[in-house]
């Protein structure tokens, strides 16, 4: 409710079907999983980890991890990390950024297609709502 959230509300994904993980964040006991969601552009959508399953749990080998003092934990490649604006700028449609963004995500699903190495994997959610 605290971000306008309702029973109500409809997300832009298909039932059962599988969405590569690009980024998550967890705070306050809520968790986001950023992906490419059914209206897919040019950046992943944060969308309530609730709503999903994991159906592989393997990580990506791009994934960094930080955790803020405010207990912000995440979970993203480097330059999302590293640049406290990435997502913001990324959104905005900054080229520097949309160029990063393509990149990773070709690496992320390439891996998350392979299943013969478990070092080259990512974790996926399968929606059920």
């Amino acid at each position: 409710p605290v971000r306008g959230y309702t029973k109500e509300l409809e997300f832009d994904l298909t039932l059962e079907r599988e969405y590569v993980v690009y980024a998550i964040n967890s705070t306050r006991g809520q968790t986001w999983y950023y992906l490419c969601d059914d209206r897919y552009t040019y950046y992943p959508i944060p969308n309530p980890a609730p709503l999903f399953e994991i159906v592989d749990n393997r990580l990506s080998q791009y994934w960094r991890v930080k955790l803020e003092e405010n207990g912000l934990l995440e979970i993203a490649f480097a330059e999302w990390l590293t640049d406290s604006y990435f997502y913001d700028k990324l959104t905005d449609q900054e080229e520097k950024e949309v160029l990063i963004f393509e990149r990773v995500k070709e690496l992320i699903d390439a891996e998350a297609t392979s299943v013969t190495s478990p070092q080259l994997a990512v974790a996926e959610v399968l929606a059920k709502v």
